[in-house]
């Protein structure tokens, strides 16, 4: 149960692949929010170790990040913006914490909301599947475009209208 007075944070990130064990977070979006309203937010890109081989996917090259910080540089910042907020996200408890985990050298024990989850009981088959582009094409929302911003943009728009829905 969430409370008036919880902060949300609703986070996206881009990888160079699917298992945190050989693959970079290469950008980081979190939206931070209280009483529905956005108070706050943290960007990041990341220069990975390895040369980016995805680039279709999120459009993020090697020359996009050339000058960024590693995920290390950011790591105290995010943790602290973080701080006790639930963590919500699409498909958060199998994508993005498994990534973010892997990363920080503390794990984050927040409480999380996966709005791939909470469609799954809401929607059920309402929809021909659960991904974010369906649900936003279902809502009507802007859909996602595989930017972290965009994403979490369209995960909080989602988030709002499947905690309506008994």
């Amino acid at each position: 149960m969430i409370l008036e007075e919880d902060t949300l944070c609703v986070l996206d990130i881009e990888t160079t692949g699917f298992e945190p064990e050989n693959s970079e977070i290469i950008e980081l979006f979190i939206l931070k929010v209280k009483k529905n309203l956005i108070t706050d937010e943290f960007y990041s890109l990341f220069k990975p170790k390895e040369k980016i081989s995805n680039s279709e996917i999120h459009g993020i090259t090697d020359s996009t990040v050339e000058n960024s910080p590693s995920f290390k540089e950011k790591e105290q910042e995010i943790i602290n913006f973080l701080n006790n907020s639930i963590l919500i996200g699409h498909n958060i408890d199998n994508f993005d914490l498994k990534f973010l985990n892997y990363n920080l050298v503390n794990k984050l024990e927040n409480k999380t909301i996966d709005t791939l989850s909470l469609s799954r009981s809401k929607l059920q088959d309402k929809v021909k599947n659960h991904k974010l582009k369906t649900i936003s094409e279902y809502f009507d929302i802007t859909p996602p475009t595989h930017s972290a911003r965009d994403d979490v943009m369209s995960t909080f728009e989602i988030y709002k209208k499947l905690i309506l829905i008994q």
